[in-house]
């Protein structure tokens, strides 16, 4: 049996690839959706600094953390739950076809202690939402926080602002977390934080009150989605506390301290080749957030667990819940899409950027059954 190094492991994707292309009618599709979960695996495997998979032990710590990655992939919003089990089950079935091409001595993907790190299908639509009442309640409470805090300390409130900012931008706008929040083991752009380059806030003197935000989307595109003007003043009195951040600048940068230093410590290296002895007597004297705004180093976005953490801490703080746990990020989103969606369906699908209506008519098939079942009752009324 050949070892699975990193190039027969690349030579074993494409033979069981091309015996993919050998099928039936639906065959095509199917080898498209296996070159996307087989090469977006690869990719992890290489980040991960796996090169070998044949020991049944490491193999299975292997898979055991690749189900751990799609699961804090749903959590992040960037896959629902069922296509990262479709992921898992293609990259299981192309580990089942090198067993059967003698590179495996078994298939890793089958073991209880890897699967059951797999995170479960959540297409029953039991999923949280923020209703109207618990969301007003919570604007509430975050609103009162941050008008003490600017009361009592004016610009050094931002904490409490951007906190009111998020919330309201959650609440109003339906984008995902994911969308405006740092996304770890992802390197791209738009998964480094909304930045305020990507935000319009409407001109003050001008009639529209509304602006617009670019986020990298779902379908891994750029996107416009609108900033209602219920959402506006919220950020645009945050951005007023930040003094004019740079374009550059995320949104909702961390609070996280070491995150901060090590940034900075790089860019100092690197960027103004500072001596280390200089660099570590600059950071012990002056504030960390000081020594970013002098020499213009942008700090790391808050990540998306950063800030679930952060949301479920504030929702103790607030005493509000629903069904017993704190407000969830993508609750906000699944909350505004079910008010839009009751009063216009087209209206829910742009807003939610679903590239079709039947996706947003899946996705609140609830309501159309609650409807249905209204006039269902209405036609037995009358004709009793």
């Amino acid at each position: 049996m050949s070892a699975l190094t990193p190039q027969s492991l690349d030579d074993a994707i494409k033979r069981y690839l091309r015996s993919k292309s050998k099928g039936g009618p639906d065959s095509g599709t199917y080898q498209q959706a296996a070159r996307t979960a087989l090469t977006r695996w690869r990719e992890w495997l290489s980040a991960e600094a796996v090169d070998r998979l044949e020991d049944p032990d490491d193999g299975a710590r292997v898979m055991r953390r690749y189900a751990q990655h799609l699961t804090e992939r749903v959590g992040e919003d960037e896959l629902a739950a069922s296509s990262a089990q479709t992921y898992y089950n293609i990259v299981s079935g192309f580990c089942s076809y090198c067993v059967r091409d003698g590179v495996l001595p078994s298939n890793p993907a089958l073991r209880d202690r890897a699967r059951e790190e797999l995170p479960t299908d959540d297409s029953d639509g039991r999923q949280q939402f923020w209703d109207p009442e618990t969301r007003d309640r919570f604007l509430r409470w975050i609103d009162d926080r941050a008008y003490e805090a600017i009361d009592a300390d004016g610009r050094a409130a931002r904490l409490e602002a951007r906190d009111r900012a998020f919330v309201y931008l959650l609440a109003y706008s339906g984008v995902r977390g994911a969308e405006i929040l740092r996304t770890s083991a992802d390197e791209r752009e738009g998964r480094q934080g909304l930045r305020w380059r990507n935000v319009t806030l409407p001109d003050p003197d001008a009639d529209a009150d509304s602006g617009t935000l670019r986020v990298f989307g779902k379908a891994q595109e750029w996107e416009t989605t609108p900033l209602p003007r219920q959402a506006v003043f919220a950020v645009r009195q945050y951005y007023a506390l930040l003094d004019e951040p740079s374009g550059e600048w995320p949104v909702f940068p961390t609070e996280h301290a070491p995150s901060k230093y090590r940034v900075a410590r790089n860019a100092l290296k690197t960027t103004h080749e500072l001596a280390e002895d200089t660099i570590e007597t600059l950071l012990e004297g002056t504030p960390i957030d000081r020594v970013l705004r002098e020499y213009e180093i942008t700090p790391p976005a808050v990540t998306v667990n950063g800030m679930r953490s952060h949301m479920q801490t504030l929702c103790e703080q607030a005493d509000i819940d629903i069904d017993g746990e704190y407000l969830k990020l993508h609750g906000a989103r699944r909350g505004l899409g079910d008010t839009v969606f009751r009063v216009d369906r087209g209206e829910a699908q742009d807003l939610l950027r679903h590239r079709s209506l039947q996706t947003t008519k899946d996705a609140y098939s609830h309501i159309a059954a609650e409807e249905r079942a209204e006039r269902v009752s209405d036609i037995l009324d009358n004709s009793e």
